[in-house]
């Protein structure tokens, strides 16, 4: 940007203001920390928001929430907090500096009552200060005539170390949205909690969905059931707890918070004759969705959990609980000694096989003995119920027979006693290795044409002899230039490259002079593409409709050069009158626009379903490129 003379004048008055006034920056300010929350009114269940805004120093410890017993606490991170401002009074400049950093937190009441929030502290600078505490007051959900929570446990007795499945369905009688799941049983220490890999159907994929849950993710599948005499839609996803103490368990409740769609109200008429005549009655434009917060909290089922037994435990016994088979197989069998030979275990057994480790194979002293085993082995990859395990040995010896048999340890839950999977020995056939001479390394041996003898000629050196009428005139000259492909090749390309590169400067240069014409162009590109992965979110309307409001502002607004980001129908109205566009396509496109903004912002259920809303969007796009080229 080029400065005129007035700005320079201004820059130069407003430094040597400064200089003059010598500024002083204000005093480091005294460390201090807040609590905050969103709300103190919550369900037991249902997650808020706690913060620790900290003022004095932009880069504190992190501070100990190990006091906080009666929530569950999942960190959000952090950020800075940092503002600055220079004020002049009397001549004198001024500059204030407030550092600060704010640290956020998602709490989740455990149980129910008036709990507290302790005092936390902070330390930054060499300073230690402490927050308020923060009371919170976590009413009982209540369960709904239109929605249950409902947790199952695949067995109500099992061993520590033994794998469970939770599974956890939620029934829903009326359209929801926005909706989150707490499950205290995954944060309890009694448990340790991994993923069930859930096989997803390509012909159904409409039918599972990402569900957040903690720090991650669960897929969950959608499914209508009944209930108590009820027809729902259920939402259905599994856990896997592993028991890590005995006794008897109470798996706490969990809970589901989401918003309800309970009917519709008129909305209030617009001032607007534009907006009125597109919202009238007529075209069933003037209804607003109503929704209402819901917390639906689970039942809460019983678990016995039994200590594995210390009479007849393995010496090498790994934890495995259930019942498990092993078979194993070699390929090649007939080798030389020292030749690779891969082992592949196959371990048959319940359900869920991923904490299924086998022990070192060269912990096993009849394999040991013969064979040289790497120090390493590959991570086992599960199929189904069977996990499959490669490993490359080899034999030491000529002498070896087979690969032995090889043992697994477990605990047989039903019987109630340790026992053993072992595979079959495998037959080998390993025979010397041939040792290479010096002979063979060097290849002094003699060949076949070593052996044949040279033959002379009879005529001697004149036989090589040639005159010279063999020698080919290769005159040079200009002539010669112009007719060999290289020699055009090498005069033309200097100026044609100079004639490319001052073409591509060019037309640089023009598209830069003009980025906004370079967006203009391919606003209709970026639209389509936008709008066509708006079908991934066919699952989700409210994420669909938002992802085609969004294309459309941003298509506009590179088209008309307009900001996108508050981009109104009322701003671009006139605009597209006077491109051309007609009355039919504004009118579409701000049905769109309404339909996308009251799913989004309100809640409001959509008229269509995900694929035809986006087919429309499509092709109005169409419409409005036409008109606007």
């Amino acid at each position: 940007m080029k400065l005129t003379l007035n700005r320079l004048l201004l820059i130069v008055i407003l430094g040597l203001v400064f200089i003059w006034a010598n500024p002083q920056s204000e005093a480091a300010e005294k460390l201090s920390a807040q609590a905050a929350v969103d709300r103190t009114e919550v369900f037991a269940g249902e997650s808020f928001t706690f913060q620790i805004q900290v003022q004095g120093h932009d880069t504190p410890d992190k501070p100990d929430i190990s006091g906080i017993r009666d929530f569950t606490v999942q960190s959000l991170g952090g950020q800075q907090n940092n503002s600055s401002s220079i004020t002049i009074v009397n001549g004198r400049v001024t500059q204030n500096v407030r550092r600060g950093y704010i640290f956020s937190y998602r709490l989740t009441p455990k149980k129910i009552g008036n709990l507290t929030i302790p005092s936390i502290k902070v330390s930054a600078g060499g300073q230690t200060v402490s927050t308020q505490p923060v009371q919170i007051k976590a009413a009982r959900p209540t369960e709904a005539e239109d929605f249950k929570l409902r947790m199952e446990l695949s067995a109500v007795k099992t061993y520590v170390g033994q794998p469970i499945t939770l599974t956890v369905n939620w029934f829903i009688g009326k359209d929801v949205e926005g909706f989150q799941f707490s499950l205290p049983v995954l944060m309890d220490k009694r448990f340790a909690v991994t993923d069930l890999d859930t096989p997803i159907d390509p012909k159904k994929k409409d039918l599972y969905l990402r569900i957040p849950l903690g720090d991650g993710e669960v897929i969950g599948k959608k499914e209508r059931t009944s209930l108590e005499g009820k027809e729902y839609m259920a939402v259905r996803f599994q856990k896997i707890l592993i028991p890590q103490k005995s006794g008897t368990i109470k798996i706490p409740p969990g809970t589901v918070t989401f918003n309800a769609l309970m009917g519709y109200k008129k909305r209030p008429r617009s001032h607007d004759l534009f907006d009125d005549f597109f919202s009238d009655s007529f075209f069933g434009r003037r209804k607003e969705a109503i929704y209402k917060k819901f917390v639906i909290p689970s039942n809460s089922p019983g678990l016995t959990v039994l200590e594995l037994p210390e009479a007849g435990r393995p010496a090498n016994f790994t934890g495995l609980v259930g019942e498990y088979r092993m078979t194993a197989s070699a390929a090649p069998t007939e080798v030389s000694v020292g030749d690779p030979i891969t082992l592949t275990i196959r371990v048959t057994g319940p359900y869920y096989l991923e904490n299924v480790e086998l022990p070192p194979l060269d912990r096993y002293e009849a394999l040991s003995c013969d064979f040289k085993i790497p120090a390493e082995m590959a991570p086992g990859k599960v199929e189904g119920r069977v996990k499959t395990f490669t490993q490359t040995v080899r034999a030491k010896h000529k002498n070896v027979t087979a690969i032995p048999h090889l043992e697994l340890p477990y605990f047989d839950a039903e019987h109630g006693r340790y026992a053993m999977a072992r595979t079959e020995p495998i037959p080998l056939t390993v025979s010397s290795t041939r040792i290479v001479t010096a002979e063979d390394a060097e290849g002094s041996g003699v060949s076949e044409e070593a052996k044949i003898e040279l033959e002379t000629w009879t005529e001697g050196i004149a036989y090589n002899y040639e005159d010279l009428s063999v020698l080919e005139d290769q005159a040079q000259g200009l002539s010669v230039w112009f007719t060999s492909p290289l020699w055009v090749v090498l005069i033309g390309l200097p100026p044609l490259s100079y004639f490319i590169l001052l073409f591509s400067v060019t037309f640089t240069r023009r598209r830069k002079a003009d980025p906004a014409a370079k967006q203009a162009r391919r606003a209709y590109g970026h639209l389509v593409r936008a709008l066509k992965d708006s079908r991934k979110l066919a699952d989700s309307p409210v994420q669909t409709n938002a992802s085609v409001l969004e294309a459309f502002r941003q298509y506009l607004g590179s088209k008309l050069r307009l900001p996108p980001g508050v981009l109104t129908l009322s701003d671009i109205k006139d605009t597209l009158r006077e491109r051309g566009v007609d009355g039919v396509t504004i009118e579409d496109l701000k049905c769109l626009l309404e339909e996308c903004e009251a799913s989004r912002y309100a809640g409001t259920a959509v008229s269509g379903d995900a694929p035809s809303i986006i087919d429309s969007a499509l092709r109005l796009a169409k419409n409005l490129e036409r008109s606007l080229q």
